[in-house]
């Protein structure tokens, strides 16, 4: 029969465990160490160390009998702290004397090696328990406060309006903006509350908004070729190359768009020099232009895309493409001075950005036709 030792069976997986745990151990005691030593060789020109012990007294004196310079691997590894650590070859030094006054205890060894010398301060935690109190402070609180006074109260902040001023406003937002009555009489505006709409995969309506009508047809003008054959024709090719997507390009109305190709303001275009097209601009203007009550002084960011400008002998020429559904004469001209401000804007910044002069601001409204000087 085989007779099988379950003492042993049982005592070597536990040797085992225990050989690993001590690796680990090791391991970990020498990273630590690693980083203490990285950590004492950084600085260039002073390093101060604060160790706070409990029972100092006989932590020291427990210490100070392991001392040596070298420290044993056994005592290091017995080590509670990095504060241990910097205690036992530091006891050795003569300037641990107050360290070894206070644990009435000596040393092992004295350490003789030519380094740079060490200064040790004991400070007790019993002297810290009472805060002083500050003389001056306790004067302050005995003395009478300023009298009351009710100009405080009345007082109004002169700059309330710039605060509520936008840091940054698009060219659209400044349409009608200077002859706004609303802002001349120190009202305020109608809040507005933006009605929730569904998912267009839940809405039972078919074709695009008024507003994504207009959006393709000006991603249109912003490729069409104002010499290069019918509008339907251009559409297609758009179509074609995925600059429109099939709702898109059903919904533009070509129509319009003929009518532009052959009116006046396009052979002007195509007579023109530098044409730009969705022309982006970014640039600081004075907070009157935003609002004239304003104090100015100050600066807000002015941001914009000009639909299209070009160059004649007389200056430069602003064009704006609306496409509003206005058609009798008085309508066009309501509009039109709407967007007066808008077209103002846009003329400033060509101006700056360019450094050449504006000479003519146009606003051309593609369902009647109709171009307007503003």
């Amino acid at each position: 029969p085989i007779r099988v030792d379950t003492a042993r069976r049982i005592k070597y997986p536990t040797l085992a465990r225990k050989a690993v745990e001590q690796a680990l151990r090791r391991e970990n005691l020498a990273e630590e160490q690693r980083i203490l030593y990285v950590a004492m060789t950084r600085p260039k020109e002073k390093l101060i160390l604060v160790d706070a012990l409990y029972h100092a007294e006989s932590r020291l004196k427990k210490l100070a009998a392991g001392a040596a310079c070298p420290v044993l691997p056994e005592t290091v590894a017995a080590g509670r702290s990095f504060g241990d650590w910097l205690l036992l070859p530091l006891l050795c030094r003569p300037e641990a004397a107050p360290l070894l006054a206070l644990a009435q205890a000596e040393s092992g060894g004295l350490y003789t090696g030519d380094t740079a010398p060490w200064r040790v301060f004991c400070h007790d935690s019993g002297d810290f328990r009472e805060r002083p109190v500050v003389p001056h402070a306790a004067a302050e609180r005995t003395e009478a406060g300023p009298a009351f006074s009710r100009e405080m109260l009345d007082f109004v902040y002169p700059y309330t309006r710039e605060t509520r001023m936008p840091s940054k406003v698009t060219a659209t937002q400044l349409k009608g903006r200077a002859v706004d009555e609303e802002i001349a009489e120190h009202a305020a505006h109608t809040p507005y509350l933006r009605p929730l709409t569904q998912p267009k995969f839940r809405q039972e309506r078919h074709g695009l908004t008024p507003v994504e009508r207009g959006t393709a047809t000006h991603l249109v003008l912003q490729y069409l070729d104002f010499s290069g054959g019918s509008a339907a024709k251009q559409v297609a090719m758009f179509r074609a190359r995925n600059l429109l997507t099939e709702e898109q390009a059903a919904e533009v109305d070509q129509e319009a768009l003929d009518r532009f190709l052959t009116s006046p303001l396009a052979e002007e275009i195509r007579q023109g020099r530098n044409v730009l097209r969705e022309y982006r601009f970014t640039l600081l203007m004075d907070e009157r232009i935003y609002d004239p009550a304003a104090h100015g002084g100050d600066e807000m960011l002015l941001q914009g895309v000009v639909d299209c400008c070009f160059e004649t002998d007389a200056g430069i020429t602003v064009v704006d493409f609306k496409t509003d559904r206005v058609f009798t004469p008085k309508e066009v001209q309501v509009r039109a001075e709407r967007y007066r401000p808008q077209l103002e804007a846009y003329s400033r910044a060509l101006e700056q950005v360019l450094e050449k002069k504006v000479s003519r601001r146009v606003l051309y409204f593609l369902a009647p036709g109709e171009t307007v000087d503003v």
